[in-house]
């Protein structure tokens, strides 16, 4: 998700890619103010889900006149949110008042009730502790106690706290960055900590002397968080994605029946398939639509100008349909379409098999241009490759007369040498006569199936520029062998021994001393000049 932003931060729009993670609907018993501001936050997003889905689909057909088969019948929720975040009379608004007032629970509950006597949504909990009182959300009743509302929401942080998470001290960044500016607002002053309170909030960071109410309270900091989301939201294209608790224990493979179905219908699931059935619930502007899918129709059959914009969307959607006839392709998804004053109507049928045919056309296109190009790209190389072709044959043919078949070659010889790494290749516009290389090969007696044989060993060493036989006297380095706990002769570091001959090992020496000879490697000797026989 990182990298796709950072993507689409460099492009001229100012776009971006995120995923909103809701929190469910909250209903403890009791709850508590936190969870009225949950459950206010899910109603909020269920009447930007009503809007976007249902009412803007409805409306925008019954404003450009198109008539759509389908009625959905959806729970609108606005009242539930006019009653807890109305400006003046909402329950959020009211709490405030009574915070500045320095109320209590009961007055405060007693004043929503005569406020709101006629509110459907409210209803009184017939208990007998006074500050209970429940609400009617979209997905069910919830019990509230207002015992701890106020405090709650003139909840303040103290200093010595914040301090816990400085950076010098906390090793979690993310809680540091949290209190990002309550930190530098605390380690502005040198004495820390002081005796001052901070708000933790997006509004207000400034630190509060002990009696100082805070700037704002947790409510109206909760309404800024979801005004932003909001207003985030209003500007970008969505895409939902339901999700249902199949139980209440969090058990695996278990569906409970009562709480799936009561889900589904608080999400209103069955309204959502209805439209995405048989309704139009995707609408595109004329010149959009030509845009993205003009290249389903012959070009010969578009007119391209702003004043038929209406004839080729008829005419791209007409040979959609004539496509899906061949297939015969039967759905009982709706495949409909319907044109408005400004807009197109598409049902989730026939925007698939747009999406399907616009992807299958673009990909024959991708390969037609491929092939088209490796054709030209083939044919404007076969005359170098027909050139070139000739000193290849020649040469294989000279290879095989002169190299006679592997079948001949006795059992238990060695394969022929591959060339040695470096070697340039042979050039091709040489002609190869095999009878030469015959003849050559049996001048100076070569077989070219097996290699010549590995030279004797020299009968001497060189040292500098003098050549120095066997006998010769040299002096151990170190100790041989290393490890002195097996049995068998060792030959000490500083002893003199002496070299008889070159061993038929690689890099190693014979070494005789004390009536013993042992095949000792030549770095571990030393050779003195003056002492050599």
């Amino acid at each position: 998700m990182v990298a796709l932003n950072n993507a689409v931060r460099h492009a001229t729009t100012d776009g971006f890619i995120g995923i909103l993670d809701m929190f469910g609907f909250e209903d403890p018993k009791p709850a508590q103010l936190e969870h009225l501001c949950i459950n206010l936050c899910a109603e909020t997003m269920q009447h930007f889900y009503n809007t976007h889905i249902f009412k803007s689909s409805i409306e925008s057909c019954r404003d450009e006149g198109v008539s759509c088969e389908v009625e959905v019948d959806y729970v609108d929720n606005v009242p539930c949110i006019d009653l807890v975040s109305s400006l003046r009379t909402g329950l959020l608004s009211m709490l405030d008042v009574e915070c500045s007032i320095r109320g209590t629970a009961e007055s405060y509950i007693a004043k929503i009730k005569v406020q709101h006597k006629s509110n459907k949504r409210l209803f009184d909990q017939k208990t007998i502790d006074p500050r209970l009182f429940g609400i009617q959300h979209f997905a069910g009743r919830v019990i509230y106690d207002a015992a701890d509302f106020l405090d709650t929401n003139k909840d303040v942080v103290p200093d010595d706290l914040v301090a816990v998470f400085y950076k010098q001290t906390c090793n979690f960044g993310f809680a540091t960055h949290l209190f990002g500016s309550e930190l530098k607002a605390l380690y502005s002053v040198e004495n820390v900590p002081r005796g001052v309170s901070f708000r933790i909030s997006p509004t207000s960071h400034t630190d509060l002397l002990n009696g100082d109410e805070p700037v704002s309270t947790l409510t109206q900091d909760f309404h800024t968080r979801l005004d932003n989301l909001l207003r985030t939201l209003v500007h970008a294209r969505p895409h939902f994605v339901r999700c249902i608790c199949s139980n209440n224990q969090e058990v695996t493979n278990s569906f409970d029946r009562g709480i799936v179905v009561r889900q589904i219908r608080s999400l209103q699931v069955l309204e959502t398939v209805n439209l995405m059935a048989g309704g139009f619930p995707h609408r595109m502007r004329y010149k959009a639509f030509n845009s993205r899918y003009r290249l389903l129709a012959p070009f010969a059959e578009l007119n391209r100008t702003e004043e038929k914009v209406t004839d080729d969307c008829k005419t791209i959607l007409q040979y959609a349909n004539d496509l899906l006839a061949k297939r015969e392709v039967v759905s009982g998804v709706s495949t409909s379409w319907a044109l408005g004053k400004r807009h197109i109507f598409l049902s989730e049928g026939i925007r698939q098999l747009l999406e399907k045919l616009r992807n299958e056309t673009r990909k024959k296109a991708a390969t037609l241009i491929q092939s088209t190009w490796r054709g030209w790209r083939y044919r404007y190389r076969w005359t170098t490759l027909r050139r070139d072709k000739t000193p290849e044959k020649i040469t294989s043919m000279a290879s095989t007369k002169a190299v006679p078949a592997r079948t001949g070659v006795p059992p238990g010889t060695r394969p022929r040498p591959q060339p040695i790494a470096g070697t340039p290749p042979p050039d091709m516009t040489e002609k190869c006569d095999a009878k030469i290389i015959q003849q050559t090969c049996n001048l100076f007696g070569l077989n070219l199936e097996r290699p010549p044989p590995v030279p004797p060993s020299r009968s001497y060493t060189v040292t500098g520029n003098t050549k120095l036989g066997y006998p010769q006297t040299r002096v151990m380095k170190m100790s041989y062998p290393e490890d002195t706990s097996g049995e068998g002769p060792i030959f000490l570091k500083g002893e003199t021994v002496l070299v008889v001959g070159a061993s038929q090992r690689r890099g190693h020496l014979i070494v005789e001393h004390k009536n013993h000879t042992l095949h000792v490697p030549f770095q571990f000797m030393e050779l003195k000049p003056s002492l050599n026989i």
